[in-house]
């Protein structure tokens, strides 16, 4: 009779463990549905959100690049200010050259200063 009690009793606890298992499995199979079903769903709404991207006709185009036109046209006082500056560094820096009396450091300030009006000139040109 013992013999039988443990039996029953071992395959009372199997049912209920097997039980939970398959309730573990279930809640998990249920979640990797979900799962997909979500990562379905936005790349579904991401599709849908690419296909709708505005774009822009001619007329616009132009209407917004002649508003960046506008935004970066520097003003007279900008250039006035920046020739002022240049002008001012030049003096500054020759009197500081004619100061040390060295030949490398005067032809090093003369290249320099070939060098930028060069590329001033060339950007002038460009436009």
């Amino acid at each position: 009779m013992d013999h039988d009690l443990t039996i029953m009793i071992y395959g009372a606890i199997m049912g209920v463990v097997g039980s939970i298992l398959t309730s573990i499995v279930t809640t998990i199979f249920h979640f990797w549905l979900e799962r997909r079903e979500h990562e379905r769903r936005e790349s579904a709404e991401r599709s849908r959100q690419l296909r709708l991207i505005h774009l822009p006709t001619d007329e616009e185009v132009i209407l917004i690049n002649s508003h960046c036109d506008q935004e970066l046209t520097p003003g007279g006082q900008r250039k006035t200010a920046e020739a002022g500056s240049i002008a001012l560094s030049l003096f500054v820096g020759g009197v500081m050259v004619y100061q040390t009396h060295d030949p490398m450091l005067g032809f090093a300030f003369a290249f320099i200063l070939g060098f930028l009006l060069t590329n001033r000139l060339t950007r002038a040109l460009r436009r």
